[in-house]
């Protein structure tokens, strides 16, 4: 029996939203006959192990825990922690130090998607297209007009590092600017103002099975707010079509884009991009390397609309580590 470790939950505000997608993942690997699957939770306050309905603590740093006097070491992780420390490379470092695999990108790649001024660099070195940013940070001075003469309003603010759209916003006014700044500050001690784009806001996630990638149908995504916000992600308040209504120009786009951002990253695992559609020509938001996989969340949809199953292809996943 190997020993498969779900691991969930972090330190940020999408604390709750990994927990959803943790369990989740956990009812899709459960009932594999080759495998013990321990539900591991990491928070601020205690890093706990569960299995067959009891809890025992982890020892983070070896990642190892003790049941009835014997010390597992997961055989494989599938990490599903958004934001910090799943998403930022803590995990995977601590996880590469002791030789245990996990789905998802390796400690420097996950650093870099992470960070969305340095992703934007990153993919504007390889000709695609992406809305105009300047980057903020809390100890500095924060001069308004300074900002406006790079961004034009209306702009978008947003923590550099976070996920989730939490500490989001659209500024329409320049009077709201600074406030907004504030409510990205209290996610992350940077902060990006960036160009809005008028367009259509689309969504595509990648996986590999048996080593293929595949990359599944596009989501058009109808917010009922003027982003694609937390409450829209989660609450219901947005449409999510897959496939989506894109012009085969987009399509074959997006495709060409996200094929060069996956083999010039070197990513793998299940990932998502975020684009918006601006006169037929797409212009990268971000790449989420660890996307919600909640039964609602946009991967899942596309993965079904693709004619897969989301079990085989999350069962998939630790069997390619392993």
């Amino acid at each position: 029996m190997k020993n498969i470790a779900v691991v969930f939950g972090g330190y940020s505000s999408e604390h709750g939203v990994s927990v959803k997608s943790g369990e989740f993942i956990y009812e899709n690997l459960k009932d594999n006959p080759d495998w013990n699957i321990y539900e591991i939770c990491i928070s601020k306050k205690e890093k706990t192990v569960k299995f067959d309905e009891r809890i025992f603590d982890l020892d983070f740093q070896n990642f190892t825990f003790e049941i009835d006097g014997i010390i597992i070491k997961p055989d494989a992780v599938f990490n599903i922690i958004h934001g910090d420390p799943g998403e930022n490379g803590v995990l995977a470092e601590v996880l590469e130090k002791n030789h245990i695999p996990q789905t998802g990108c390796n400690n420097y790649v996950s650093q870099l998607t992470f960070n969305k001024k340095k992703f934007i660099e990153f993919v504007a070195s390889l000709d695609i297209p992406c809305a105009k940013q300047i980057l903020l940070k809390k100890k500095e001075t924060i001069n308004i007009t300074e900002i406006l003469e790079t961004i034009q309003i209306p702009c978008i603010v947003k923590p550099n590092n976070g996920g989730s759209s939490i500490g989001v916003s659209k500024v329409n006014y320049i009077d709201e600017l600074e406030d907004k700044i504030k409510i990205a500050f209290n996610e992350d001690n940077q902060v990006l103002i960036e160009t809005f784009l008028e367009g259509q806001e689309v969504s595509v996630g990648v996986v590999d099975r048996g080593g293929e990638r595949i990359i599944l149908p596009v989501t058009e995504i109808k917010s009922e707010n003027e982003l694609f916000d937390y409450n829209a992600k989660y609450l219901g308040e947005s449409q999510e079509i897959t496939p989506g209504n894109i012009s085969k120009e987009s399509i074959e786009l997006i495709h060409k884009y996200v094929t060069k951002i996956y083999d010039n990253l070197e990513l793998n695992g299940i990932t998502r991009s975020e684009f918006i559609i601006v006169d037929k020509i797409p212009h990268i938001l971000e790449t989420n390397t660890i996307p919600g996989f909640t039964k609602q969340s946009i991967v899942p949809q596309q993965i079904e609309a693709q004619g897969l199953f989301v079990k085989e292809v999350l069962n998939n996943q630790i069997k390619s580590i392993l």
